[in-house]
């Protein structure tokens, strides 16, 4: 592919030409939003924080929200010396439409150039003595930052600079940027590693969150750093940078070879190490890592992988360790004789699916086993290096002198530079004392000691109007004053619509697109409205989204920003006051009964949710619609049954069909064809979120093992219960595994027990999870212990290596296995069943122990929490979830590791004993 290398601004341009409003750079044309709620006044004085050098009260403060000007220094981002000197000579001309005003307008020409050199060197002496890595370019890595820019959520504020990306519609991109704020001259600010590091946490240096994250990986930061930055065209031969080349791709791998076949990597950059830090996404991905290892001394050389799911290494082309497969985590290793010096390096890892691990250690002469350090690291490329770079060295005079400029043009009052913070002395009458509102800062030519803006007249004359009522500034906004005025600030209507303002704006529709192929429509790739949020979503779930990372949309491409905590948690309570409603309909009470029906409703046989629906990370029988399990912990049930009984009025266009048009059920046979009582059934089922149980009909194209009259066997690869798991399916759909490996009982759940088409498919290559719900990983470790005080620690040994022996399993008349394995001189026969309960089964676990020879000591560890809460007459709850019932022995909680442990003394008579574990969940 070829790339133009757009210049990001152009000083052929007149000054006027390039200048945006201030409020239009600030808000982007607000997009409709808060019209009369607060004037353009109001906004410009916020965002031109005014109140720093004019200082205000905290009503003042609080209704304005002055931005924050960035961050200097280490709590910021890196910038160029040579963007400096730009930026203090002429803010304007160097990003057109920035709040920075020109400070030093008033100084006379040789005191202005001092003044720019000596500030430039202050600056740059705050960010610390750590020179960054100069990064290679990698058309690769120019490709991938393409796509994530104008995919991810980038356009929606900033002007895109290529066309969509698999949109087949002509996009006027030039018609697009008068609405979008400048990036400025981005190719002689930064270098890759420092754009790189701003972009994956902008909050950090821009704390008002007018920038916002977009949760971008390493990768996908270096990515986009790499893109925005092409203009750094590289020139001249080679050299030698840190760290290593990789690509990374995205299928699905079952074995090395698949990923050697594989030619369009879906990203690309440089890692200091082999890491999977730089990938995009969990399970079905591949990364390949070439370079250069120095090799400190000649000698013999040992170099291991440890992964999950397969990797090999190379020395110079040649394969030294070969970890192919799909398989759990496992160490491989191979050794080399090597002279000391550079060789060739190369990595290749898959992930199938599941867990996924790497690490890469070596061993060698004066080096004990250790992961290889990103020291040693490195490849040949030709670096990307900042427009203007020059050699430049901090005068610490100059940057003396600069601090002093900083405090007397009040740059400090803005400006933040660590914990040694400087103080601005600059003076500006307070801002309930700014009488003259035609001179200082408004004046057509401001005064000496007041800072230049570029303000047309329509913004002068905003200001002026607003200023001429300051008073009203002291009382706080009413709540939907205050929450359009926030997304008027941060932008949310550039992607989002509220009350049939805004959404994406002309031109910037195309750059919307779903993740995957799937047939969604707009609902695939468009964010949800807003309207109503806040008696749609539960205020856990607003807090979840706004500031913590909470998504349910995978198939949306464009992410959702997080703008920090601080600027954004009133908007819970504001939604919730706006968006009352006068009366609402309280969620059903838990119904065990009524859940059944919910469970019939999901299903094929009822109204076919799971259609459409993904239902607990498994997905739909047809396109791949918002995961049903997190309907409880996102809705109120109000706007869950109000959107049930009516889609189109509560989400106009949407594909979800009406179920139940005119209030009257589609499915006249469950609950008799009641309304109300189906829409509470389906909210009771779904109210029990992963643990609900698959809905009929999601288990089709698989092979589901079910036990009928009889118990069912399953031994194989079984996830949480290791490579020798003998999985039991009971006919009361109860399910339990047992692992061979550690003598223990793994897991139990209920319902549905397992989907063999894994491991009856190709290679059969994997660990297959419990199919039903209710999924309990239970004791880790040997059940079985001899303990020489009652503080012992309980042992840590695993796998084969603990002291017992697996001896098989016999079955009975209903083909239910009795395990047998002996632990020194005790013979254990654990046999388990069903345990009736009042909605679903539990389990009834009997272990008989003989004993050759007399053995005294010896302890059960029944269960082990971060919580046992004794019940009383045997009944212990674990973790607030598991009920154990224990009779044979003496039970005790003890603390032990920073856990609780569940001992049971065991006590032969005659050379036996006997164990009950009642187990119910």
């Amino acid at each position: 592919m070829k790339f133009i290398v757009r210049p990001l601004f152009t000083h052929l341009m007149s000054r006027s030409t390039f200048r945006f409003r201030l409020v239009v750079a600030l808000s982007v044309l607000l997009v409709g939003a808060a019209q009369g709620a607060a004037p353009d006044g109001e906004l410009l004085l916020g965002a031109l924080t005014c109140t720093a050098c004019h200082t205000a009260g905290p009503g003042v403060v609080a209704r304005l929200t002055p931005n924050q000007a960035p961050r200097l220094g280490r709590d910021g981002v890196n910038v160029t010396p040579q963007w400096v000197r730009a930026w203090l000579t002429d803010p304007q001309a160097t990003k057109p439409g920035t709040t920075m005003p020109d400070a030093l307008h008033a100084l006379p020409p040789g005191e202005r150039t001092d003044a720019i050199e000596s500030l430039t060197h202050f600056v740059i002496s705050l960010q610390g003595t750590n020179a960054a890595k100069p990064a290679a370019f990698s058309t690769s890595a120019v490709t991938a930052g393409r796509e994530l820019f104008h995919t991810v959520g980038c356009v929606a504020c900033h002007a895109p600079q290529d066309a969509p990306v698999h949109s087949k519609e002509k996009v006027d991109l030039a018609a697009v940027v008068p609405g979008s704020p400048p990036l400025g001259d981005l190719a002689r600010k930064f270098t890759v590693n420092d754009l790189a590091a701003f972009l994956r946490d902008p909050v950090k240096s821009r704390q008002s969150g007018r920038m916002p994250s977009l949760r971008l990986t390493d990768g996908e930061s270096r990515a986009i750093a790499t893109y925005l930055l092409r203009a750094q065209v590289p020139v001249g031969t080679s050299v030698k940078l840190p760290g290593l080349n990789y690509e990374y791709f995205e299928a699905s791998f079952t074995k090395l070879a698949d990923l050697e076949k594989a030619s369009q990597p879906k990203a690309a950059g440089v890692a200091d190490a082999p890491t999977l830090k730089v990938a995009l996404k969990k399970g079905s991905f591949g990364l390949r890592f070439r370079g250069v290892i120095t090799i400190p001394k000649d000698g013999e050389y040992t170099f291991y992988t440890d992964s999950d799911d397969g990797s090999r290494l190379f020395i110079n082309e040649k394969r030294i360790v070969d970890n192919d497969g799909v398989h759990p985590p496992q160490s491989r290793e191979g050794k080399v004789t090597l002279k000391a010096g550079e060789h060739a390096f190369g990595l290749d890892y898959f992930d199938g699916g599941g867990g996924a691990e790497l690490k890469a250690q070596w061993k060698g002469p004066g080096i004990g086993k250790q992961e290889i350090p990103a020291s040693v690291f490195s490849h040949d490329g030709q670096p990307m290096r900042p427009v203007g770079d020059v050699p430049f060295a901090v005068d610490t005079t100059k940057a003396a002198r600069g601090k002093e400029f900083f405090a007397s043009l009040g740059c400090a009052g803005c400006h933040q530079t660590g914990p040694e913070r400087v103080a601005s002395a600059q003076k500006a009458p307070a801002f309930n004392l700014l009488k003259d509102l035609n001179g200082g800062c408004l004046a057509g030519a401001p005064t000496k000691t007041a800072p230049k803006f570029y303000f047309s007249d329509a913004e002068r004359t905003a200001l002026r109007t607003t200023l001429a009522s300051k008073d009203a500034l002291s009382s706080a906004l009413e709540t939907k004053a205050k929450l359009d005025r926030t997304l008027a600030q941060l932008n949310c209507l550039a992607c989002h619509q509220r009350d049939g303002k805004g959404g994406p704006a002309a031109g910037r529709g195309e750059y919307f697109n779903p993740a995957i192929e799937a047939d969604l429509g707009d609902e695939g790739r468009i964010p949800p409205h807003l309207t109503g949020v806040g008696n749609k979503l539960r205020a856990e779930w607003l807090e979840r989204t706004l500031w913590q990372g909470g998504a349910v949309r995978p198939y949306m491409a464009t992410r959702m920003p997080q703008f920090g905590e601080a600027n954004v948690k009133h908007l819970v309570a504001g939604f919730a006051a706006v968006d009352a409603l006068a009366s609402t309909t309280p969620a059903p009470a838990d119904d065990t009964a009524l859940a059944r029906q919910g469970h019939r409703l999901a299903g094929t046989g009822g109204l076919s949710c799971v259609a459409c629906h993904n239902f607990a990370g498994k997905p739909s029988l047809g396109v791949p619609a918002l995961d049903l399990t997190t309907i409880a912990e996102r809705l109120t049930f109000d706007w869950f049954r109000r959107y049930l009984l009516n889609p189109q009025a509560l989400r106009p266009g949407t594909r979800m069909p009406p179920f139940w048009p005119d209030g009257k059920a589609a499915n006249r046979d469950i609950l008799g064809g009641d309304t109300e009582k189906q829409v509470a059934a389906l909210w009771t089922f779904l109210a029990k979120g992963k643990q609900a149980e698959l809905p009929p009909g999601m288990i089709t194209g698989k092979l589901e093992l079910v036990a009928t009259n009889e118990a069912l066997i399953y031994r194989n690869f079984i996830e949480g219960a290791g490579s020798r798991a003998i999985g039991v399916g009971l006919p009361e759909k109860i399910n339990f595994a047992f692992d061979a490996n550690e003598l223990r009982l793994a897991l139990i759940w209920q319902g549905p027990f397992i989907d063999a088409a894994r491991h009856r498919t190709g290679r059969g290559v994997g660990y297959e999870p419990p199919l039903g719900y209710s999924v309990v990983k239970w004791t880790p470790g040997p059940q079985f212990a001899l303990l020489d005080s009652p503080g012992a620690s309980w042992p840590v040994e695993s796998g084969r290596t603990t002291s017992g022996q697996f001896r098989g399993y016999s079955l009975d008349a209903l083909q239910r296995p009795a395990f047998r394995y002996t632990f020194g001189d005790v013979a254990v026969e654990d046999f388990t069943t069903a345990l009736p309960g009042e909605a679903d089964a539990g389990l009834r676990r009997t272990l008989t122990l003989s004993a050759s020879k007399p053995v005294s000591g010896l302890q059960f560890r029944a269960a082990v929490g971060a919580k046992i809460e004794e019940k009383g007459n045997g009944i212990f709850l674990v973790d607030g979830k598991v009920r154990v019932k224990l009779t044979g022995g003496q039970a005790h909680v003890r603390e032990s590791g920073g856990k609780r442990e569940l001992l049971v003394a065991v006590e032969f008579k005659n050379g036996t004993a006997k164990l009950v574990e009642e187990l119910s969940w």
